[in-house]
């Protein structure tokens, strides 16, 4: 299929849906509200409004107003939004990406590293800024329990008691993994047992997709 839609990804301009993109892949997670549930991070086109839970993972209804744990409210980061394998060399999640990338889909393939050729889809329900913690805007931050909480300490102290490993690239090995929260540890075993490594900072090419309804009717958004 030939798209005809723009992909517009800041410093690089208009790009054909479909064309690839060169980044590394990080990972992340502090347990906020997803930053795409926030009034004025979705952009034109997308419909819905990714899901955000309360402390226990229940899905809430309509978020877009309603306070971060990461600032002391009632809104976190779903478990649903753990990355799952499909098969030994396809696996889908969702993301971390400039917010005006919010519930678009992206194709990433590892160039380097142990998932070197391995390919995932993931749906982006979270944002950053270029430049925090040395992200650029072609980097994509995938979220995986035990990732890594980067500057929000609050989210899942609030939410678990404790947050696990480094503030950037979470705990250190598998084993580690046990010291989540058994709704977490599976997400977080996922980069040790599928894509056999820590993943920061690996290579990867990417271009946009059509989101597939494996992620839509978790995340609750489209674009």
């Amino acid at each position: 299929m030939r798209f005809q839609a723009l992909l517009t990804v800041a410093g690089l301009g208009s790009l054909p849906l479909g064309h690839a993109i060169s980044g590394k892949s990080y990972t992340g997670w502090d347990c906020c509200k997803p930053g795409c549930a926030w009034p004025g991070n979705l952009g034109r086109g997308v419909q819905g409004v990714p899901k955000v839970c309360d402390v226990n993972n229940n899905p809430l209804g309509s978020a877009l107003n309603i306070q971060s744990g990461c600032q002391s409210g009632t809104g976190y980061l779903c478990d649903l939004y753990v990355p799952t394998p499909v098969s030994d060399s396809l696996s889908y999640g969702f993301a971390t990406m400039p917010a005006a990338n919010c519930c678009k889909c992206f194709q990433l393939t590892w160039k380097s590293g142990n998932a070197n050729g391995k390919q995932m889809v993931v749906q982006v329900v979270n944002n950053f800024e270029a430049g925090s913690n040395g992200l650029t805007n072609n980097d994509i931050v995938i979220l995986t329990p035990g990732g890594g909480n980067g500057p929000n300490e609050l989210g899942c102290r609030s939410q678990y008691g404790r947050n696990w490993g480094q503030s950037n690239g979470g705990v250190a090995n598998s084993a580690d993994c046990a010291n989540l929260p058994q709704n977490l540890q599976g997400g977080c075993y996922w980069r040790y047992n599928w894509a056999r490594g820590a993943i920061n900072s690996w290579n990867i090419d990417y271009q946009q997709v059509a989101c597939p309804a494996r992620l839509t009717s978790i995340s609750g958004c489209s674009a």
